[in-house]
Parts: C-alpha cells; structure tokens; sequence
C-alpha cells in the first residue's frame, strides 16, 4: 500500500492505540486497523477529530477486514473486543453504507483505501437522550456511544422498523445520524423518549408521538 505524500509522515496518536489494540504483527498486504490510522491524520500527523467528507473520496477497494459492529454497539477486530474508544470514535467518522439490492454493506473508507466490515445491526448506537429548548420549543437531542450529536427533525427522523437478530424480527427504534447512516436507540433511551410521549391519534389508530420542536415520530401503536 502507498500513501500519497500529504498523508504520508508520523503516524500520530491513533497509530499507536492501534498496535495496542493489534499486538499480532499482519502482513502489509492485508487490510488492518494499523493501516487505516495512518490515514486518518491531518497535515500535522495528529488524528482527525472532525467528521471527513467520506462522500468526496473514491478510493480503491482493497478487501475485507475481520471487523464486526455488534448490535450492541462493541466493536470486534480479529475476535477481540476493541477497547480503546478514541480509536474507535476514530474509526466512527469514515463509516459508509452502500445499498446493494436488499443488502447493505458498510465500509471504512479512506482518501486511499475502502475495506469492507461487518455490521450486525446499525452502525451507530444511541446511548443518551435529553430535551433541550430552544426559543419556546422543546426538542429532542440523541448523542451516540461514539460522540455524535443530533436534534431529532426532518433530517434526522426517528423511526421504528423491523430487524431481525439472533434469527427473531423485533420491532427496534432508529435514527438517522449523518448522510445514509443511521443510529439503533438503545433501550433505556427508547425508554425515556416513550416516557416522553402522548398518546394521539395516527392514520394506524392510536399511536404512541414523540414530539420534537415541530415534527412528530411515531413510535407505536396500540391496538
């Protein structure tokens, strides 16, 4: 693998957390943790903090990697549970979901590479909610494990679909975080934005509506 000279010099703190997490030396040849850092660096050799326009980047596909998003939101490289969270956060910022008929496949991508992992669910998982008000309105504010923050509206609906894990379809909560990434609501968040609603009437009959500012999410039905 080459890097192209603006990315190429120290590696940064990220290349060092993940020898921590990848003790086991690999080949260069095989996609890895490892490599991936030495990416993800400014001009400065220090690891990116912001969100990367993933959307602009084309880069080559250069396989895929033993990394798996649990639905409970761990992160396993290689079997073993990933626990250093900067690097995870890391990670985070350059996920990509592309559609493939009924298929979602999600990558890592970077300005030089684009690997292929496993999702077993979403992505991201929402692990704190709260209201916030602002000039008169109250909304609803979801922050993730790895530190994003969104408003729930109209880009970032709350949704209920069906997913099915361990070979059982549950009716589970979603919202969208950024781009085409979306987010499962843990469930003692969900249990505060259900606290947090009323019942009203819904085109299915009675539904369970969280409002936040001037958008309404249904979040079940009661037959």
């Amino acid at each position: 693998m080459t890097t192209s000279p603006e990315l190429q010099g120290k590696f940064g703190q990220s290349s060092e957390i993940a020898r921590q997490e990848n003790s086991v030396e690999k080949s260069t040849s095989t996609p890895n943790l490892d490599s991936l850092s030495r990416l993800l660096v400014d001009e400065n050799g220090q690891p990116l903090k912001a969100i990367p326009p993933v959307e602009k980047w084309n880069p080559k596909y250069c396989g895929e990697m033993d990394l798996v998003i649990r639905a409970n939101g761990e992160w396993w490289n290689e079997g073993v549970r990933m626990t250093r969270e900067p690097l995870i956060k890391l990670y985070s910022t350059v996920l990509w979901r592309e559609e493939e008929g009924d298929e979602d496949r999600y990558y890592l991508k970077t300005p030089a590479e684009k690997i292929k992992i496993q999702v077993e669910d979403a992505p991201l998982l929402v692990v704190d909610v709260a209201q916030v008000e602002d000039d008169g309105q109250v909304f609803i504010r979801c922050t993730t494990k790895t530190g994003d923050m969104v408003i729930a509206d109209a880009e970032h609906p709350i949704v209920m679909r069906t997913s099915k894990l361990d070979g059982v379809d549950e009716m589970r909560p979603y919202i969208r975080i950024r781009r085409n990434l979306d987010a499962l609501i843990h469930r003692n968040a969900f249990y505060h934005l259900i606290g947090w609603s009323e019942l009203q009437p819904t085109d299915n009959g009675e539904g369970v509506v969280l409002q936040s500012g001037q958008e309404k999410f249904v979040l079940g039905t009661i037959e």
